[in-house]
């Protein structure tokens, strides 16, 4: 399960995946890249959804 810190980057090492949103001080810790990709989706689709369009 993903952890969350409101604070982009990804960073992949043992630890899982990182990635922090470049609109807002978002940023998650996941198990893996799929589920990664899957919160951000959803963050973006939630807080930004004109950038969710275009992505």
């Amino acid at each position: 399960m993903p952890t969350y810190r409101r604070g982009g980057h990804v960073r992949d090492d043992d630890d899982g995946v990182e990635r922090e949103c470049e609109l807002c001080d978002w940023h998650c810790v996941a198990d893996s890249y799929p589920a990664l990709v899957r919160e951000y989706q959803t963050h973006l689709r939630t807080d930004h959804p004109k950038a969710w369009l275009r992505a």
